[in-house]
C-alpha cells in the first residue's frame, strides 16, 4: 500500500515535504508523558470510582490482560510502520485515561446518570435473572440500546462486577477504529500527510473522551472505519474483499445506529455511480456487480432506518419528516448545553456547514463546552490554513472516495443540524463524522507558496531544485 516510514525518510525530497514529522513526534511523546504522569490519578479513578456494593476484584485482573492484548494487537497490525505503532501504543493509553475520566466523571460529578452506567445497570439485572431464565433473558431486538444492555449482561454474567473492564474493552474498540482509518487514507491519499491524520484521528480529544466508555459509540467508530477501509479497497483496488468490509461495516453500523447506516450507504451510491472508474476491466467488472448492490443495500439502509425512527417514538407514520425533526429538536433543547431554541428548521439547515465548529466562543456556558469550543477553533484554524489544499480537495470530486467523503459530511451535517439542539449531545454524534472531515483536510500534502520556494532554493540548489519543482507540479499543483 505505501512505503514505510524508514524508508521514506531516506529519500531527500521527500524529507522536505516531511519536515513536520518531528513536530507530530514531540506532541505525541508529549500526550504519552501527560499520560504516564497522570496514570495514578486515572487508575485510581478507573479501580476506585464505583457505589459502594461494587467489587472491583474481578477488573484487577481482567483490565490488564485487556491491555495485554491490546498491545499485541498493535504491535502485530502495525509492523513496517514504526510511526503508526508508537502512536496507536500512546493512544490505547489515552483512550484508558479518557475512559476512566469519563467514569469519575459520571459517578462523582453526575450521579450516574449517564447511558454508560444505566447499560450496566441492566445488565447485571439480567445477569441475576439468568439462573432462573436462563439465556432466554436476553431477549431481543439484538440492535441499538438493547444490544448493548445484552452485551453488558453477558459480560457481567461471566466476570461479575466488571464496570471498569466494559469501559476499557470498549475504549479499545476504537482504537481499531483508527487503525482502519488510517489504512482507507493510506490507500486512497499516498501523496496525503499520512502522519497528520493519523495524529489527529488518535489523539483528538472528543475523539478519546467521547468513544472511550460503554455505549454505542465505541462499536459504531469502529464499523464506520470498517466502511471506509472497504469502500476504499473497492475505488482502488480490484477485488471483492472491499465490498465484503463495506457489508460487515455497514452491518454493524445498522445495529448500532440505522439513520447512520443508511448515510453511509447514500454517500457510497451516489460517487461510486457518477464518479471516474479507474482502469482495468477488473475493476469495470467490479463495478458492474457492485452498483445494484449498492443501490439495493441503500435502499434497504433507509427503510430500516425509518423504521427504526418511527418505532423509538410515538409518531404516527404519518407524521412528516419535518416535523418529526421539529419533535426531536424540541426533545434535546433541555439542560445548560441548549442552543437553536425556537429556530426553523431552514435556518438549522442553513447552519448545518458549521456543524463542526460549534460552539462558538459566545455560545459557552460550562467547562464541557468550553473544551469543546477549543477543539472546534483550533479546527477552524486548521481549515483556514489548509484553504489552498481544501480547495484543491474539492476539485477532486469526481474522485469516488472524495465524492463519498463530501457527500457523508454534507448528509450527515444536515441530518444531524436540523435534529440537535443540545452541545453536548452534538459533541457526542459528531465524533461519527470527525476522522471523515480530517481526511479531507490531510488528503493533499501543504502547498508551498514563494517564499517557501525561495528558501528551498537556497538549500538544495538550481540543479535538484527544477527536480523537486517538477514532481511538487505533478503532485500538488505548484506553479
Amino acid at each position: 500500500m505505501s512505503a514505510p516510514v524508514l524508508r521514506t525518510m531516506r529519500d531527500p525530497l521527500l524529507a522536505i515535504q516531511l519536515r513536520g514529522l518531528n513536530r507530530y513526534g514531540f506532541i505525541i511523546k508529549l500526550v504519552g508523558s501527560a499520560s504516564i504522569f497522570t496514570s495514578p490519578f486515572w487508575l485510581g479513578a478507573l479501580f476506585f470510582t464505583s457505589p459502594q456494593d461494587y467489587s472491583y476484584a474481578s477488573s484487577l485482573i481482567c483490565v490488564p490482560l485487556l491491555t495485554i492484548i491490546g498491545i499485541v494487537a498493535v504491535i502485530h497490525f502495525t509492523q513496517g510502520d514504526p510511526y503508526l505503532r508508537r502512536l496507536l501504543m500512546i493512544s490505547l493509553m489515552a483512550h484508558m485515561a479518557a475512559s476512566s475520566m469519563f467514569l469519575w466523571l459520571g459517578l462523582v460529578v453526575y450521579g450516574g446518570t449517564a447511558d454508560a452506567f444505566h447499560y450496566w445497570t441492566v445488565g447485571r439485572a439480567l445477569a441475576d435473572q439468568f439462573q432462573t431464565g436462563g439465556w432466554s433473558v436476553f431477549h431481543p431486538p439484538y440492535w441499538s440500546t438493547n444490544l448493548i444492555n445484552n452485551v453488558s449482561g453477558v459480560a457481567a454474567l461471566l466476570i461479575g462486577d466488571a464496570l471498569p473492564t466494559l469501559f476499557i474493552a470498549f475504549a479499545l474498540i476504537p482504537l481499531a477504529g483508527t487503525y482502519c482509518f488510517y489504512r482507507a487514507f493510506v490507500i486512497v491519499f499516498p501523496d496525503g500527510d499520512r502522519w497528520l491524520f493519523g495524529l489527529l484521528a488518535a489523539l483528538s480529544p472528543s475523539l478519546l473522551f467521547w468513544s472511550s466508555f460503554l455505549g454505542k459509540d465505541s462499536p459504531i467508530q469502529y464499523f464506520i472505519a470498517l466502511t471506509c477501509l472497504g469502500f476504499a479497497k473497492v475505488t482502488h483496488q480490484a477485488g471483492l474483499q472491499g465490498a465484503l468490509l463495506c457489508a460487515v461495516g455497514l452491518s454493524g453500523t445498522l445495529l448500532m445506529r440505522a439513520h447512520v447506516a443508511a448515510i453511509l450507504a447514500i454517500a457510497m451510491t451516489l460517487p461510486y455511480l457518477i464518479g471516474k472508474s479507474r482502469r482495468g476491466s477488473g475493476h469495470k467488472a467490479t463495478k458492474l456487480i457492485l452498483i445494484p448492490v449498492l443501490l439495493l443495500s441503500t435502499y434497504f439502509l433507509i427503510s430500516q432506518a425509518h423504521a427504526f425512527l418511527y418505532s423509538n417514538t410515538n409518531s404516527a407514520d404519518s407524521t412528516s419528516v419535518f416535523q418529526e425533526a421539529d419533535t426531536i429538536t424540541k426533545n434535546s433543547h433541555t439542560g445548560g448545553s441548549a442552543f437553536n431554541g425556537g429556530t426553523s428548521l431552514p435556518i438549522r439547515i442553513a447552519e448545518a456547514p458549521v456543524l463542526m465548529f460549534r460552539p462558538f466562543p459566545w455560545e459557552i456556558h460550562n467547562g464541557l463546552a468550553l473544551v469543546s469550543a477549543v477543539e472546534s477553533m483550533g479546527l477552524l484554524i486548521f481549515c483556514l490554513v489548509q484553504r489552498r489544499e481544501i480547495w484543491s480537495m474539492l476539485r477532486d470530486w469526481r474522485n469516488p472516495y472524495v465524492g463519498f467523503l463530501l457527500m457523508y459530511s454534507i448528509v450527515f451535517s444536515i441530518t444531524f443540524g436540523a435534529t440537535i439542539s443540545n452541545f453536548g449531545i452534538l459533541a457526542r454524534q459528531r465524533i461519527m463524522m470527525t476522522p471523515i472531515v480530517i481526511m479531507l483536510l490531510c488528503g493533499r500534502q501543504r502547498i508551498m507558496n514563494r517564499r517557501s520556494l525561495q528558501k528551498l532554493e537556497e538549500q538544495l540548489g538550481p540543479n535538484r531544485m527544477s527536480m523537486f519543482s517538477s514532481s511538487s507540479r505533478l503532485k500538488a499543483g505548484v506553479s
